[in-house]
């Protein structure tokens, strides 16, 4: 998510801003909060990083923008491989797979997650029916409920 705000931009409009980097953040999403370069930051983002955007160096808010995109698609790929570990163990901790499921999906989009996180619910769904532990009843509900927003786009 790309947050964008200048030296023009109401003070009315930094409420939502904030309240939209507050909600993504929540999520997990990725931040990338991009400012002119004579802007003021409001105070609730003094302590924040930013990539500030100068007319005048065009070539280095590309660059920065580019290193920003690749610590990204970084993490990313880190997460991938935590969820690809989790996977494949004989024992699944379905909590941890579905966490990393859901950050990957979070940070890339990629609709392959759904189907990582349809076979957390296939190993879910291989628990006794029976079996009254309310975490398994808990984590198949996350794990639909996710599978169905992820899947409706």
């Amino acid at each position: 998510m790309a947050a964008l705000f200048s030296n023009d931009t109401r003070r009315t409009a930094f409420a939502n801003i904030l309240l939209e980097l507050g909600f993504a953040a929540m999520c997990g999403k990725p931040l990338v909060i991009i400012k002119s370069k004579n802007a003021e930051a409001p105070s609730d983002l003094t302590r924040t990083d930013w990539i500030d955007y100068d007319q005048t160096n065009r070539s280095g808010f590309i660059s920065k923008l580019g290193q920003a995109v690749n610590e990204i698609n970084a993490f990313a790929d880190f997460e991938r491989m935590k969820l690809e570990v989790a996977l494949e163990a004989d024992r699944m901790d379905c909590a941890i797979a579905f966490e990393r499921t859901r950050k990957a999906f979070l940070l890339t989009g990629d609709t392959t997650y759904v189907d990582h996180a349809q076979t957390i619910l296939d190993r879910l769904n291989e628990a006794n029916e029976q079996a009254q532990i309310d975490d398994l009843h808990r984590a198949r509900d996350e794990v639909r409920l996710f599978i169905k927003q992820a899947a409706s786009g």
